[in-house]
């Protein structure tokens, strides 16, 4: 049994599984639209073996997402599900490899903390979803470094980034933190250009990367996507994360 006063998201964070499941689903059943715990508790039944229901508490924490608007989460913890899920299919015996309540990743909600996707019509946004990795990164943990090739492009699922510049004496120059929803790194990947910074994880964050030879694989089946691309960088570019880090840039110089 537990200590009296230890929590199942500490349980959860020492990797205790076992003795995670059953308080987390006591706090599940105290506060049920709590999609928090929801989510801690289908990480636990994850970590303890109980797959099938871990599937299935994925998706309701992905539901209530979507219910409220929050696409860019639903669709990490839909990844986490089908994770899982290629897991269980892969380690069943010979047959059909169906595992029932495994979604398909199809969102067809906008995006309202992502505009990036905003300008994709459903097929074309689905597309780009399928082709995305989620990433999850510790704090301090540096997710993409000035002056190197941009090969992937970044949107944060959960936890929050800090964006660094070289000063001119060769230090480090703190210029911004951006949080869920926000995107970063699609300047590089759509002109191959370097990055213009370094940003690392402030805290356990989660994120969904597209890489550049993935967004091929889209766009080889969605050849409308380099279009709406193309157009998204010329109109926004004034409003992109590189753009707002060469306006910093020059103010702190």
């Amino acid at each position: 049994m537990a200590d009296q006063g230890e929590s199942g998201a500490a349980l959860l964070g020492m990797k205790d599984y076992a003795r995670a499941v059953p308080l987390l689903k006591q706090e599940l059943e105290k506060y049920p639209s709590n999609p928090r715990i929801r989510l801690q508790y289908a990480e636990a039944l994850a970590g303890n073996g109980s797959l099938d229901e871990a599937i299935k508490q994925y998706e309701e924490t992905a539901k209530y997402y979507d219910d409220n608007g929050l696409t860019v989460q639903a669709i990490a913890v839909r990844k986490k599900a089908e994770k899982v899920g290629e897991f269980v299919a892969a380690n069943k015996k010979p047959g059909p490899a169906v595992v029932a309540g495994v979604p398909e990743p199809l969102f067809s909600r906008p995006v309202p903390n992502s505009p990036l996707f905003e300008v994709l019509n459903p097929d074309e946004r689905a597309a780009l979803v399928q082709e995305m990795e989620l990433e999850q990164k510790a704090e301090g943990d540096v997710i993409i470094s000035e002056g190197e090739p941009g090969l992937s492009m970044y949107v944060i699922a959960r936890g929050e980034v800090k964006v660094y510049t070289r000063n001119q004496g060769g230090g480090s120059l703190y210029l911004a933190k951006l949080g869920e929803g926000d995107f970063f790194g699609e300047v590089s990947v759509l002109t191959g250009k370097p990055r213009t910074a370094t940003i690392t994880a402030c805290q356990p964050t989660e994120l969904l990367r597209l890489d550049k030879a993935k967004l091929d694989n889209a766009l080889a089946k969605y050849p409308g996507i380099r279009k709406v691309l193309d157009e998204f960088y010329k109109k926004r570019a004034t409003h992109t994360v590189e753009a707002m880090i060469e306006s910093l840039k020059k103010r702190a110089s």
